[in-house]
């Protein structure tokens, strides 16, 4: 027997278990900021204090990147960030491309469920550009990449591209690794005091939008080699 939830429940679900992953992240990490504020630590033992819970937690961070992943409008950057501080660069990174990339997958398999139903609807600007590009697949993977567009967004263009599932996986993965790797490092070098270098990763990320030009660029040429053919 499949269970089978539209986008309506997949998203209050995912709110739902949100909200109960936060709430037991903020009473395992509690014991540890009251800590750091009644004593001063050098700051190696802060890093070590903020770091010493990893196991459980781990089991805690990944579901919470998917449900944020699924949700839209979710700060997806604020979990990202904050698994940067706990875990550092290395294993926060590897868990962002985890949680991120199997939330957007997750929500583009209940997107394909519904997307002929929510056809009629007048559909965002950015999901109508991906969608009709000429490389759809570059279009994914741009807009799972630049953070200020949301991932629902993108992964209701990229079930309308219609491509194979696997080259869908793929550009989705692809799409995912930017911003997790910078946010996880952003947040290692806040943890570390490196202010500096965490404002140039905060730079990198605007700089991302940029990217949008190559969306705008390729649905310019797809347009006018339809217009051609008429």
């Amino acid at each position: 027997m499949k269970l089978k939830l539209s986008k309506r429940q997949l998203i209050s679900t995912a709110a739902v278990l949100a909200v109960l992953l936060v709430s037991l992240l903020v009473i395992r990490y509690h014991g540890t900021w009251e800590m750091l504020r009644a004593q001063v630590f050098d700051q190696t033992t802060i890093v070590a204090q903020v770091r010493r819970h990893r196991a459980v937690d781990i089991l805690l961070v990944v579901p919470l990147l998917i449900c944020f992943s699924i949700i839209p409008g979710a700060p997806v950057a604020t979990v990202s960030v904050v698994a940067g501080i706990c875990f550092g660069k290395g294993l926060g990174a590897a868990l962002n491309v985890v949680g991120i990339t199997l939330g957007n997958l997750i929500a583009q398999r209940v997107f394909n469920r519904v997307t002929e139903k929510q056809s009629a609807t007048k559909p965002s600007k950015i999901v109508d550009e991906i969608a009709n590009m000429r490389h759809p697949l570059l279009g994914i993977v741009i807009g799972y990449t630049i953070p200020f567009i949301p991932t629902s967004l993108v992964s209701l263009a990229a079930v309308k591209t219609g491509v194979r599932s696997r080259q869908l996986g793929m550009a989705t993965l692809l799409g995912s690794i930017p911003t997790a790797v910078i946010y996880a490092c952003g947040g290692d070098e806040l943890i570390k005091a490196h202010f500096k270098n965490a404002l140039g990763f905060a730079v990198v990320v605007v700089l991302l939008v940029g990217l949008l030009w190559l969306i705008h660029r390729d649905r310019r040429t797809t347009a006018k080699l339809e217009r051609l053919k008429k």
